[in-house]
């Protein structure tokens, strides 16, 4: 079920290269916030700046299988790289669902310009809960004027400074909660979108986090997505998208942390033998490999799932969860194998573990995951 066809394994060896060319020869520059302009100029060159970008726009429109091809791979060449160069793509979901085609032209023709696009819902009284989003979109005759903030937005000051596109939640009426919750187009620029702040984060250093701050921001009604109160909707089926997607970047992670725990365990001595002959740390590994390989399976079961059109929220979230547990568990167990090793820069493996923690965090955190996941299967059984 989930081989590769001969243009996803040309894929796959063409973000490989991508991976040893660019990312991995700078990774501790990256690790300091540094060379993400260089490193989405050269994304760009590949011709995969917005994998979902649709034909009819002049996209390549992947299927699922081949983004999370392409995720998995950059998840394991650096978590944050992947972030960034993901946003487009998360960005892009709520016009596929809901979007017309002149907004659909509007928003892609920048990305496929190389430009980077931006996804804005969370905010600091609405990470977890959508329905409590504070921004307020009030319409005013053909316009609507939205005021508020949103934070933690991946890649959002490089929408604004490049005039691209940003998808921005906000509600039309506060007294409906998450039903009264609509979208909007906004261009980076507008007058009334600005960045308050630059977050500076424990991991994935390879990305932009951003606060945003909207004040008066007149945008017209032509620029909301789908009618009034669908945001909610609209946000709900991007996550479902975008969280196979953090999951195949988690299978990637977790690989990374496999890899180098092997390498690690092969060479390093204790007494006359390497550490991989003593048992306790060869289960170890085996224990990995087998959450990696289950996580994988996951990811590519979701895809199968969205390609062929059956619903696949639920299965979206148990992937979210398993794969992103995993990689956290990988990187964390490295840590423990290598001992004080793994705590230094040299091993590779604590910056592993520093990207990895926020996986199981963005797009849902876990706990999340498991409401919905519980939801499910308790409603079905009523």
């Amino acid at each position: 079920m989930f081989d590769f066809t001969d243009n996803q394994l040309k894929l796959q060896e063409k973000i490989r290269a991508f991976i040893a060319e660019s990312v991995t020869p700078r990774l501790d520059s990256i690790d300091k916030g540094e060379c993400q302009k260089e490193i989405f100029k050269e994304w760009c060159k590949t011709g995969l700046v917005c994998l979902v970008a649709p034909k009819a726009v002049g996209g390549i429109e992947l299927d699922t299988k081949s983004c999370a091809i392409v995720m998995e791979e950059l998840g394991y060449g650096d978590v944050g790289v992947a972030t960034a160069l993901g946003a487009n793509n998360l960005g892009s979901y709520p016009l596929i669902i809901a979007g017309t085609l002149e907004q659909q032209k509007q928003h892609f023709g920048a990305l496929l310009q190389g430009k980077y696009g931006a996804f804005a819902l969370t905010e600091k009284g609405a990470g977890s809960d959508a329905g409590a989003v504070a921004t307020t979109a009030d319409r005013k005759g053909d316009e609507y004027i939205l005021n508020g903030s949103k934070c933690f937005i991946t890649q959002g000051g490089y929408a604004i400074d490049m005039e691209s596109s940003l998808i921005i939640f906000a509600s039309t009426d506060r007294t409906m909660g998450s039903k009264g919750l609509s979208a909007f187009l906004v261009k980076g620029g507008t007058p009334g979108l600005s960045v308050d702040k630059v977050e500076d984060k424990m991991g994935i250093r390879g990305s932009q986090t951003v606060e945003l701050k909207i004040e008066n921001l007149h945008v017209p009604v032509s620029a909301r997505i789908g009618e009034e109160g669908q945001g909610m909707k609209i946000a709900m089926k991007t996550l479902d998208s975008g969280r196979l997607m953090v999951a195949a970047q988690a299978v990637g992670c977790g690989q990374k942390a496999l890899d180098l725990t092997i390498e690690f365990a092969k060479n390093h001595m204790e007494g006359n033998r390497p550490l991989s002959r003593q048992q306790a740390v060869a289960f170890k590994i085996a224990e990995i490999e087998a959450m990696v390989t289950a996580a994988r399976q996951l990811v590519y079961r979701g895809a199968v799932l969205k390609d062929s059109k059956q619903p696949y929220s639920h299965h979206s979230a148990i992937t979210k969860l398993f794969a992103t547990e995993t990689a956290l568990y990988a990187a964390n167990t490295a840590m423990d194998i290598m001992g004080t090793y793994g705590y230094t820069e040299d091993s590779r493996i604590e910056k592993v573990l520093r990207d990895a923690r926020i996986l199981t965090i963005y797009e849902g955190t876990n706990q999340i995951q498991r409401h919905v996941i519980s939801g499910g299967l308790l409603r079905k059984r009523k």
